[in-house]
C-alpha cells in the first residue's frame, strides 16, 4: 500500500529524548555517507610507483625530514546485504569504503561493484566479491567481515578501520516506523518480471509522480533488477535511503519519544558495526553540525573498454565473454583474465590518489592535450588515461592537434594557478614534463588552465599495444 501524505504536528509534547538522538545520529550519519555515493587510457607510461617510492617529493613530509605515505583519518567499509526472507540475504551487494579526514574536511567514497570477480585466499573457488561474506558466514560473522576487509585490502591498498554491515529488508521495518519515504518519479517505472513469494514473478509498476512509500512498495523500488540497469538500482537505494535519512534527521521527530524507542529497537536488529561509542558520538556531532565537509564519491567501472562513448573516472573494469566464467556476468580488472586475477596495481594507484590527495579532486583544474606527432591518437590515448585516474579532461575541445615544428620535446604549459598547485606537480612528476607558466592559454579557451603539448620524445610503452583487444581470455 502507499502511505497518504500527513502534516506533521508541531505542538508535540517535549520528552528527554537525548540518549536515543544520539544512538540514531550516530548510526544514520554513516548511511549518510553511504547514500551519497555514485555507484554508478588506453594506457600511457606514467611514472605511478612514486606511491609506494619514500623519496618522491609530492608525498608527505615527515618531522624528521623523510617522507612517508599519508594516513588517513577513518577508513568505514559499508557493506548492504539483503537479510531477511531474501533468496540470498547474505549477499553484499552494495560495498563502499568511506575515508574521512578531519584535517582537510573530505569525506571520500570509493564503490567497489559486486560483479568483481576474485579469488580468494583459501580453497574456496573464485567468485564474484559479493560472496565472500556469505561464504565465510557459517564460519561466524567476525571471520566473514575480516576475510571481506582483507579482500578490499589487498584490492585497494587500504586499511580499513571499521565496518557497518546492513540489513537492507529491516529498512522495511524502518520506513513504515517514519510513516514511510517520499520518492519523485520522472517518468514511469516498470518491472515485468519482479519475483513474488511463490517463486514466480509479477508486474511491478510506479507512475510517474511524487509517492510517500510504505516499506514494502519501497524496498520492491529499491529491489528491481529488471527495470533499468545495477547502476540505476543502486541510484534507486541511494534514493530511498536519502529520503530516510531525511526522515529522521528533521527535528520535530525527535520530540516524539515513542517513535524514537521503536527506531531504535529496528536499528539495534538490522545493523551491526564494530565503531566504538566515541568515534560514533565524534562523527554525529560533525555531521549533525552540517560543516563544510565535501564529499567525495568514486566508483570502478567498464566505460573505458566497453562500446560507451566516453571514458569515465574509474574505468578500470572490463566485461569479459561469459562463456569462461559458466555464463556468469562478471567484472574484471584491467589487465587481468581467468587465469591471473589480482591485478590490482592500477586499482591501488586510483585509491590512493583519492583517498590520500583529495585536493587534486577538489580543485579539478581542467586539462586540455595536444599531440604534435605524427603519430595517432596519442593525445586521445593519455586523456583517456588521465580520465580514468579522475582528473578534468572537459568533454568539448579537449583533444587536438598541433602542426608546428617547435616544440623540442613535450612540455606542460599553465596559466592561473600557482607552481605549488596539487595538479600541476602530480602531472610533472608522472610524466617527467618541463613546465612553463604563460599568461592565458596558448591553444586554448580561458577557462583552462593546463595545456599538455606531446612531441616524439613522449615515449608509448608496451602498454598501448594492449588497448585494441588486450583483454580477449
Amino acid at each position: 500500500m502507499f502511505f497518504k501524505k500527513y502534516k506533521i504536528k508541531k505542538t508535540l509534547e517535549k520528552t528527554n529524548t537525548l540518549p536515543y538522538v544520539v544512538w540514531i545520529v550516530g548510526i544514520f550519519l554513516i548511511f549518510f555517507l553511504w547514500i551519497q555515493t555514485l555507484t554508478f587510457s588506453n594506457n600511457i607510461n606514467f611514472n605511478f610507483d612514486y606511491f609506494t617510492d619514500t623519496t618522491t617529493p609530492f608525498l608527505q613530509a615527515t618531522s624528521s625530514g623523510g617522507t612517508e605515505k599519508k594516513k588517513k583519518d577513518l577508513n568505514i567499509l559499508l557493506l548492504w546485504r539483503w537479510g531477511g526472507n531474501h533468496d540470498a540475504p547474505d549477499l553484499t551487494d552494495t560495498i563502499i569504503l568511506a575515508s574521512i579526514s578531519t584535517e582537510k574536511k573530505t569525506i571520500t567514497l570509493f564503490s567497489i561493484p559486486r560483479d568483481l570477480y576474485i579469488e580468494y585466499e583459501d580453497s574456496y573457488k573464485p567468485s564474484k566479491i559479493n560472496k565472500v561474506y556469505e561464504v565465510y558466514k557459517p564460519l561466524g560473522e567476525d571471520i566473514a567481515i575480516e576475510k571481506l576487509k582483507s579482500k578490499i585490502t589487498e584490492i585497494t591498498g587500504q586499511e580499513i578501520d571499521y565496518y557497518v554491515n546492513v540489513d537492507f529488508e529491516g529498512f522495511e521495518k524502518i520506513i513504515d516506523i517514519v510513516w514511510g519515504v517520499d520518492v519523485t518519479l520522472e517518468k514511469n517505472f516498470v518491472d515485468y518480471k519482479f519475483p513474488d513469494d511463490s517463486l514466480w514473478y509479477t508486474t511491478f509498476i510506479l507512475k510517474k509522480w511524487t509517492w510517500t512509500l510504505d516499506g514494502n512498495v519501497a524496498l520492491k523500488y529499491a529491489r528491481s533488477r529488471h527495470s533499468t540497469s545495477d547502476f540505476d538500482r543502486s541510484l534507486r537505494q541511494q534514493e530511498i535511503l536519502s529520503s530516510l535519512k531525511n526522515k529522521i534527521l528533521s527535528l520535530w521527530y525527535f520530540k516524539d519519544n515513542k517513535k524514537i524507542r521503536e527506531l531504535y529497537s529496528a536499528i539495534q536488529d538490522n545493523i551491526k558495526t564494530d565503531i566504538d561509542i566515541s568515534t560514533l558520538l565524534k562523527l554525529a556531532i560533525t555531521f549533525k553540525a552540517g560543516g563544510d565537509e565535501k564529499i567525495l564519491s568514486f566508483n570502478l567501472n567498464d566505460t573505458c573498454f566497453s562500446w560507451s562513448p566516453i571514458c569515465s573516472k574509474g574505468g578500470f573494469l572490463y566485461s569479459p565473454q561469459r562463456d569462461f566464467f559458466w555464463g556468469q556476468s562478471v567484472l574484471l580488472v584491467e589487465w587481468s583474465n581467468i587465469n591471473k586475477l589480482s591485478e590490482y596495481w592500477k586499482i591501488e594507484t586510483y585509491t590512493s590518489l583519492i583517498f590520500e590527495h583529495q585536493e587534486l579532486y577538489t580543485s579539478a583544474i581542467p586539462i586540455n592535450i595536444y599531440n604534435s606527432t605524427r603519430r595517432k591518437f596519442l593525445a586521445s590515448s593519455l586523456a583517456d588515461t588521465l580520465t580514468k585516474y579522475g582528473f578534468n579532461i572537459p568533454e568539448e575541445n579537449s583533444i587536438g592537434n598541433i602542426r608546428e615544428k617547435k616544440f623540442e620535446k613535450s612540455i606542460l604549459y599553465y596559466n592561473g594557478i600557482e607552481e605549488t598547485d596539487a595538479t600541476l606537480i602530480f602531472l610533472s612528476e608522472a610524466l617527467w614534463f618541463d613546465t612553463k607558466k604563460t599568461d592565458s592559454p596558448i591553444y586554448s579557451q580561458d577557462d583552462i588552465r593546463i595545456e599538455i603539448i606531446l612531441w616524439n620524445n613522449f615515449e608509448e610503452t608496451d602498454f598501448l599495444e594492449l588497448s585494441n583487444n588486450s583483454h580477449a581470455l
